[in-house]
């Protein structure tokens, strides 16, 4: 077992692990910051598989800005230390047989495919050949964008100000 499969493992162990305080979790508090940690793993597994544009965009969006709003929500919210209901929500028998049913159809699944076997090459860089893309041949596009965009935050602050 080499270095990339030990990788691999501890990712995996960690947002499985992890994820179940997530879902779990009866502290909301507690679950956003462990939702900080299950989709740092996952930028580990972009790693892995040689996106690295991915994985930086997974941590500086998703692992930062989306749960920095969810934690600023959580904790702006009213009496979120001592909650009235409980976020677990469990059905019995139906939950039962519901994830029974998909671990048995993942299974079949898995067992049944014929899995094609892919000698991965030497992993390069792919941030060098994307900015070269979208600064050469779709610079219209990219431009276009990014006004819509400053559009999008100049209403934003026109509607707020019309607010007050």
């Amino acid at each position: 077992m080499g270095i990339p499969e030990l990788f691999f493992y501890f990712f995996a162990i960690m947002v499985i692990g992890i994820g179940c305080i997530v879902a779990f979790s009866k502290n909301l508090l507690r679950s956003a910051f462990a939702l900080f940690f299950v989709l740092f793993g996952m930028a580990g597994f972009y790693v892995l598989l040689g996106g690295d544009f991915l994985a930086v965009v997974q941590i500086m969006v998703y692992a930062g800005g989306v749960n920095v709003l969810l934690i600023f929500g959580t904790m702006l919210t009213s009496d979120i230390s001592n909650p009235k209901t409980s976020n677990l929500s469990f059905q019995g028998m139906v939950t039962v047989v519901v994830g029974v049913s998909f671990v048995v159809l993942l299974t079949v699944i898995i067992n049944s495919t014929r899995w094609p076997a892919h000698v991965p090459g030497e992993m390069m860089a792919t941030t060098k050949d994307l900015g070269r893309l979208l600064l050469k041949e779709y610079v219209l596009p990219f431009e276009v964008i990014s006004f819509l965009l400053l559009a999008a935050i100049v209403s934003a602050l026109v509607l707020v100000k019309k607010g007050d």
